[in-house]
């Protein structure tokens, strides 16, 4: 397992590729190059542990960008149809856009402050696939989100069962 930093994003090189491929792919679905758009493609290129649609609003107007809530969240829907971000969610209130920067990532979520911490690959996995086929499921794609608290959070609030697999 490849355990990614919560701490800052890739290289300034890795970044800009996500971004130009992005503004590609938004191209290539007929999205318009706006600049509230690049905006929200910078900033969650900058965010390591993502961003919510509110962290979002108020970072394009600090930056002088001042948007509606539907400036930030048409994009971010359109973001998740191509596949340039994930969701995540640190709680059922809140959700965390983060940029998918490989075909296949996984994530660690702290319910306490938020951190997102990524990962590739996953044992657990082909394990659950299987026994899904098995009962004639078709998985068509998969997520997972662990959820607790990070090193600096501490133990979790609350103790959960582990789920039955």
């Amino acid at each position: 397992m490849k355990v990614g930093s919560p701490g800052p994003r890739a290289t300034e090189t890795e970044a800009s590729r996500w971004v130009a491929a992005t503004e590609a792919a938004l191209r290539r679905a007929g999205g318009r190059s706006t600049a509230a758009r690049r905006g929200i493609l910078r900033l969650l290129d900058a965010a390591a542990s993502g961003m919510s649609a509110e962290e979002l609003l108020l970072a394009l107007g600090a930056a002088g960008l001042p948007a509606a809530r539907s400036t930030v969240y048409r994009p971010l829907d359109t973001l998740r149809e191509i596949g340039a971000v994930e969701t995540v969610h640190p709680n059922p209130e809140h959700h965390r856009y983060l940029a998918r920067r490989s075909a296949h990532q996984h994530h660690l979520v702290c319910e306490v402050c938020g951190t997102v911490t990524t990962f590739d690959g996953c044992e657990l996995e082909d394990e659950v696939i299987a026994a899904a086929v098995a009962t004639g499921f078709r998985v068509r794609r998969h997520t997972l989100e662990i959820l607790g608290s990070c090193a600096e959070c501490g133990p979790p609030a609350i103790a959960t069962e582990p789920a039955a697999v």
